[in-house]
């Protein structure tokens, strides 16, 4: 069983390999098409999400993840996540002009995944209160959606879920893609620890309610 920071892991690379397949229009147009739908409804999406979902609980929550991309299109990246074909920063090998450099003392091995960091990360809740911040979207109603997504069935969620991310993306905000996997995938086992999430953090990155 992975531990928590795996899994968080796997949420990255899960959502750095949609954005590869939606970089093909035709797979993109093919994902799309599952927006709001179960897992039993999308079989034009089996072919490209099988071999990652087959076994995962929660699986309901990839295939809604990657409509949503898919939807938003190849641009819409999350900011630090990088598809599985980007080369990255270049090696020494590949790079000439790091051979006028002298080379580095070992680096030390990598630190341990900091949990803090993953959940600095906007989630539901602040991307909601971003809207309000930078797009004029309502304060009364956002708050109004959010508390209502907070509480709906997960089945409602889903379903419910492709509107308002439309007018986020409309909008030029783009959810981290993510951290709202994770949260789907925790939902049904932890709705009000995740609901509480995205409440704090629309909260936190709102104005202080008047006195009266």
């Amino acid at each position: 069983m992975p531990t928590a920071a795996e899994h968080r892991a796997s949420c990255d690379a899960f959502v750095a390999h949609i954005h590869l397949l939606c970089a093909e229009p035709g797979v993109r147009a093919r994902l799309s098409r599952g927006r709001g739908r179960p897992v039993e409804e999308c079989a034009p999406m089996d072919r490209y999400l099988s071999r990652r979902t087959a076994h995962r609980s929660g699986r309901r929550a990839y295939y809604t993840i990657a409509s949503l991309i898919a939807m938003a299109g190849p641009q819409s990246h999350t900011p630090g996540v990088r598809p599985d074909n980007d080369p990255g920063p270049p090696s020494p090998e590949n790079d000439p002009a790091s051979l006028l450099v002298a080379p580095a003392d070992s680096a030390p091995p990598p630190a341990a995944p900091d949990p803090a960091a993953w959940f600095a990360r906007p989630n539901l809740g602040a991307t909601l209160a971003t809207a309000v911040h930078r797009a004029g979207h309502g304060p009364e109603r956002t708050e109004s959606l959010l508390h209502i997504l907070t509480r709906i069935s997960d089945d409602q969620l889903h379903r419910r879920l492709p509107a308002p991310v439309t007018r986020l993306l409309r909008d030029g905000i783009t959810p981290d893609w993510g951290v709202l996997l994770h949260d789907l995938v925790q939902r049904p086992y932890r709705r009000d620890r995740v609901g509480l999430r995205w409440r704090d953090a629309f909260y936190l990155a709102a104005p202080e309610p008047r006195r009266t």
